[in-house]
């Protein structure tokens, strides 16, 4: 299975049509997050079972090698371990995404996530204490129950990864989140660069993530230090969040542009592309739409870190170092 999914992304690669896509297949969450408005919005949204089945479909047809799951909260859709099953059944290397670790210890999601060729758990790690992070997520004993869950899943054959966002408790304090995360035992560490945005599907923002770009920039080459010295499993590319750092202190001086929208893709809960969660213009709608709708230029206007780091692997000759980077550290995935 691992092969079979290695191979499509090498294929897709090599042809010129590996994509990436988020699909965002609920608005329901049961956190709170004081940087996210999702859990504000009504009605409720899930996404129709066949609609969505058709819609991972289209996607393959495009291209897409990896597809994260999701939402809001995509473990409260009932039929989570269908859409993960299909991405399977087309050789998509898939995450899915938790903000509430409590539901993985539910209606055995574990070992059905496993058995249904899910190949990462992306859990939301916020800080390394569990006041804080029952604070900002407003989830009681969330760093309890993440550990339960964490003992679950080492279990099984299921790789996880703390998705780490940069905000005003942890900018200055990276290494500390890192040394929890690796000692809670997931197997690799994401960074999520703060920003904001007024999409109407998707506003991100608030207090929280208010930085100064002097304290991002500190954030960032204390991450790239940690990444080099490699005392913690942190994923981000160095070279992208050095990118990211060049775009903070001057947009024009950024060298690899953002491919959203063309390479990554926005899937949200009414099935409409979007080139990111940022950006409020819809490329057409995945059940209808025509592959040549994602044929649209490269973008520079923000700072989104899921976007900005995979599109540093399609700039062609300045893409080797990246690729190099990424295998060195395939191996903890794999």
């Amino acid at each position: 299975m691992v092969k079979d999914k290695v191979r499509r992304i090498l294929k897709n690669y090599l042809n010129g049509k590996l994509r990436c896509t988020e699909f965002a297949i609920t608005n329901s969450c049961i956190a709170k997050c004081s940087f996210c408005d999702i859990w504000k919005q009504s009605p409720k949204v899930f996404v129709d079972r066949e609609k969505a089945l058709c819609a991972i479909d289209r996607l393959a047809e495009f291209g897409v090698s990896h597809l994260t799951l999701t939402g809001g909260e995509p473990l409260m859709h009932p039929n989570i371990i269908e859409f993960v099953e299909r991405a399977t059944r087309h050789s998509m290397n898939n995450a899915v995404l938790v903000a509430a670790p409590q539901l993985l210890t539910r209606n055995d999601m574990i070992p059905r996530l496993e058995a249904a060729g899910c190949d990462l758990v992306s859990v939301s790690f916020d800080s390394g204490d569990p006041v804080t992070m029952a604070e900002s997520r407003q989830i009681k004993n969330i760093m309890g129950e993440m550990e339960t869950a964490m003992r679950q899943i080492q279990t099984t054959g299921l790789k996880t990864m703390a998705s780490v966002l940069i905000w005003n408790d942890n900018y200055d304090r990276l290494d500390e989140v890192c040394a929890r995360a690796v000692g809670m035992g997931f197997d690799v560490i994401s960074l999520n660069y703060p920003t904001f945005s007024k999409s109407v599907v998707y506003a991100l923002g608030g207090e929280g993530v208010s930085l100064s770009r002097e304290n991002v920039i500190f954030a960032l080459e204390s991450a790239i230090a940690l990444k080099k010295s490699k005392k913690y499993p942190i994923i981000n590319s160095a070279i992208s969040m050095q990118n990211i750092i060049d775009y903070l202190k001057d947009p024009a001086s950024a060298k690899y542009p953002c491919f959203g929208g063309a390479r990554v893709l926005f899937v949200d809960w009414f099935f409409d592309v979007r080139p990111c969660m940022q950006l409020p213009q819809v490329l057409g709608n995945i059940l209808t739409m025509d592959e040549s709708a994602l044929m649209i230029p490269a973008c520079n206007q923000c700072n989104m870190s899921w976007y900005r780091d995979f599109s540093t692997f399609f700039h062609g000759a300045r893409t080797i170092p990246v690729l190099i980077e990424a295998l060195s550290d395939s191996g903890r995935l794999l």
